[in-house]
């Protein structure tokens, strides 16, 4: 079987990384031939096609992207990219195309129809967006059940004066009702979602994890781990991934440093506070101690991260299922998060970590306090999230459930 895998990035960000790993899946288990397609190609790999060849025509659809999302009309025109998509599409002759984030500025949703004259569309959402105008979360706001734009979706733009909101969904109602579509949601809250919109709810859904390989990652000697992160005392450590923490309306930067501070006050003595990424604290503290690690490149490192946490925090705003809790949970680390989008169907409160009311951060800083100061109950904890994660989101247990979708919706001649 070909698969033709669409994605905005490569090998960057949560849905590519979700790709990658369902088309590794397929392909240890089931033998599939699989291509990528992406907006912006980082590696010479020989099965990867970029949309934009060479920095002009890069320079025009990225200007034009820019000039149309200030006006309101997002991701309408990419003509270079487009005729590389379906270049492509014609040269490899997938049997299925495995579709991811379209939004992003590289990919014109009319497309939809002409690529599943092709093959069967099977689009694996990583957010809302492809049942809002153009917001990725709507944070609560339930307009999209009318088929209406949320009043303050991403990127609006308020200065024209003129709502594209209706506009944009309509226009994606049209398309979705053109083309042979198969909805894939990894998470049952965007499940949930799809089945009622009025822009989806006529196509068949599926929901399915993203996978991970739990004989990759895998809880890792402590000591070690600690060493080679620079953690010489004896002390616990709390991890949380700092990746444009502070930059991102969805990453919950300000929920973070809120939950800190509840911390820091309650806490007796000194934890290690290791952050995982680029970010920095805009605040120092009595008891936290920071450790930067800088941008964390290769699962290796990241294993050590998580090997070296007593705990990990996640307190997000906005997601869909975090790679990061499933990640940290086969890794062994007990998990603390706000019950936001799937993070609930990675980490049972209770039983794997503990999953807090958004908004609540006091609770959210005594859970993590009450794991810091009972050991036992941590390290069961983290067990038990390992073990789940390998039921419920191993490399086969995941291959075999898109492998059967794809089976089903293939044409044969």
């Amino acid at each position: 079987m070909k698969v033709l895998y669409i994605n905005r990035y490569e090998n960057s960000g949560g849905a590519a990384i979700a790709g990658q790993r369902i088309a590794t899946a397929l392909e240890r288990y089931y033998h599939t031939d699989n291509h990528f397609i992406a907006g912006t190609h980082q590696t010479n790999a020989a099965n990867v096609t970029v949309t934009r060849k060479g920095p002009v025509i890069n320079f025009i659809e990225r200007g034009w992207n820019v000039a149309s999302n200030l006006m309101g009309m997002q991701y309408l025109w990419f003509p270079f990219s487009s005729a590389v998509i379906m270049d492509t599409v014609k040269q490899f002759k997938p049997d299925i195309i495995s579709l991811h984030n379209i939004h992003g500025g590289y990919f014109d949703a009319a497309l939809l129809p002409k690529l599943s004259a092709y093959a069967p569309i099977v689009w694996t959402l990583h957010d809302m967006w492809a049942i809002t105008a153009n917001a990725a979360h709507t944070f609560g706001d339930t307009s999209w059940q009318e088929g209406l734009p949320a009043e303050d979706e991403y990127k609006r733009s308020p200065s024209t004066g003129i709502d594209t909101g209706v506009y944009l969904i309509n226009r994606k109602k049209r398309l979705y009702a053109a083309s042979d579509l198969y909805i894939v949601s990894p998470a049952q809250w965007l499940y949930n979602m799809t089945k009622v919109s009025p822009l989806l709810k006529d196509k068949p859904q599926y929901h399915i994890p993203n996978p991970l390989d739990t004989d990759i990652y895998t809880p890792k000697d402590k000591q070690a781990s600690r060493a080679a992160l620079g953690l010489t005392e004896n002390i616990p450590a709390i991890s949380f991934v700092s990746e444009r923490l502070f930059n991102s309306e969805f990453k919950g930067g300000k929920e973070l440093l809120q939950v800190l501070s509840l911390l820091d006050e309650q806490l007796t003595s000194d934890v290690y506070l290791l952050m995982i990424g680029r970010d920095t604290l805009p605040v120092t503290y009595k008891h936290l101690k920071p450790v930067y690690t800088g941008y964390v490149q290769g699962m290796e490192r990241m294993m050590q991260c998580y090997g070296a946490s007593d705990i990990f925090i996640y307190p997000t705003k906005a997601d869909t299922l975090p790679n990061v809790l499933i990640e940290a949970g086969s890794c062994a680390t007990t998990c603390v998060t706000f019950d936001v989008g799937g993070c609930a169907e990675i980490v049972k409160d209770g039983h794997t970590g503990y999953v807090v009311a958004p908004g609540d951060y006091q609770q959210f800083a005594q859970r993590v306090l009450g794991l810091l100061q009972d050991n036992n109950s941590n390290r069961q904890f983290g067990e038990n999230a390992r073990n789940y994660i390998i039921q419920h989101f191993g490399m086969k247990t995941v291959a075999e459930q898109y492998y059967k979708v794809f089976s089903d919706v293939r044409r044969h001649p």
